[in-house]
């Protein structure tokens, strides 16, 4: 009897302490109940605590070239990465990578290429010289979308965007389809930093347009059953803004954009301007205090509102990666976290990303050998920007 009475005892305790950290059984949003399991096997419990982790989504591998990654959620727990890489920017062999990373386990999948030339080539009916930057974005539907640019002849002011889609998580793809975004030729259109679904089920995607004068578009994307139909606002006129990264506030109907700057050489800031009609017109660019080596960045807005970016904080080189903070929409900025800070080294293009769980992910071309990656939540975000608030 007094065994039997132990063997309870011991049931009962070793289940209260499971069904405490069953995810289920958590408030939705709650990191209490989570774990990470890091790279080194080591499981990682959120009690609610800040939470950072870096690791790389794919190994380095000799003479070839990784770059220009993007990052979304991809179900729950999970986020997908794409990037191309090759034996050189702009080479025939570079082909757009995919892989998966699950949040549980903190591990990566092995790259699968989604595209290449050849394929790229069959899919669209048409010659393709070389294909170059993807953006992966995950629609409100949970669907994942895959814009790409593809070359015909010349180099990147000479792109077209195409798009695939996968209803299953990434597992499988439709066939790569053509955007026409212009009467003339439909070149020199492209794409680097994520779109913002919006309440009608529609995607406004930012483009970017490089041939003759450089400038950006805001296409508002409308999926339906016999495939797309989508409309095209032009966004800056100036001739010097490109590759937008955007900051959606639901609660006032704001869309404020933030720009790379490829004006004059010299200090050049980032440049920003903001929508109140879901990017039907844009108010006149005005620079921000931020530095912009005419190079590619992009922002997030927290929970909290505040503004979080992912810049090379210079104005001569991509040595220094670094996040920045604002607490008040993006009129001034404070250093939250140096990623990378190696001069003549290259850090750069990042993307970042809220997962379906709430963390953050951030993922950049690491010396253009790798692809980077970095992992927080709001509390680690908390604390670090206490010390500079």
């Amino acid at each position: 009897m007094v065994r039997n009475l132990s063997i309870i005892l011991i049931v009962f305790l070793y289940l209260v302490p499971l069904y405490q950290n069953n995810p289920g059984s958590s408030i939705e949003g709650e990191m209490s109940s989570r774990t990470l399991l890091e790279n080194d096997g080591t499981v990682r419990e959120f009690n609610e605590g800040p939470y950072y982790s870096e690791s790389f989504a794919v190994d380095e591998i000799q003479d070839i070239y990784s770059h220009v990654s993007s990052i979304t959620p991809a179900g729950n727990n999970k986020m997908a990465c794409t990037w191309y890489a090759g034996s050189r920017e702009g080479a025939k062999d570079v082909s757009i990578y995919f892989a998966i990373y699950d949040e549980i386990k903190g591990l990566w999948t092995d790259p699968v290429i989604l595209v290449n030339r050849s394929r790229a080539s069959e899919e669209l009916d048409r010659y393709v010289k070389k294909v170059g930057n993807a953006l992966i974005f995950n629609d409100s539907r949970g669907n994942l979308w895959l814009f790409y640019a593809t070359v015909t002849v010349g180099g990147w002011s000479g792109t077209s965007i195409n798009y695939m889609i996968s209803q299953d998580e990434g597992e499988t793809w439709t066939k790569s389809r053509k955007m026409l975004l212009s009467p003339f030729f439909n070149l020199t259109n492209n794409v680097k930093n994520k779109g913002i679904n919006l309440n009608d089920g529609s995607i406004l995607l930012p483009v970017y347009h490089e041939f003759l004068k450089k400038y950006s578009q805001m296409v508002r994307i409308r999926p339906g059953h016999n495939g797309i139909s989508y409309e095209i606002q032009k966004a800056t006129r100036e001739g010097k803004a490109i590759q937008p990264s955007l900051i959606f506030d639901e609660s006032k109907n704001l869309i404020e954009a933030f720009f790379r700057n490829m004006g004059p050489e010299g200090n050049r800031y980032i440049l920003t301007s903001n929508s109140d009609d879901l990017g039907e017109s844009w108010s006149e660019l005005t620079d921000t205090t931020l530095p912009n080596p005419n190079a590619g960045f992009d922002m997030i807005r927290l929970n909290n509102g505040a503004y979080l970016g992912v810049i090379n904080n210079s104005f001569n080189d991509r040595g220094n990666l670094s996040m920045m903070i604002s607490y008040n929409n993006g009129k001034t900025w404070k250093v939250l976290k140096v990623l990378e800070d190696i001069y003549k080294n290259e850090y750069s293009y990042p993307s970042i990303s809220r997962s379906n769980s709430g963390l953050y992910h951030v993922s950049y071309t690491y010396n253009r050998r790798r692809i980077k990656h970095v992992v927080f939540n709001e509390a680690w975000v908390e604390e670090k920007g206490d010390s500079v608030h």
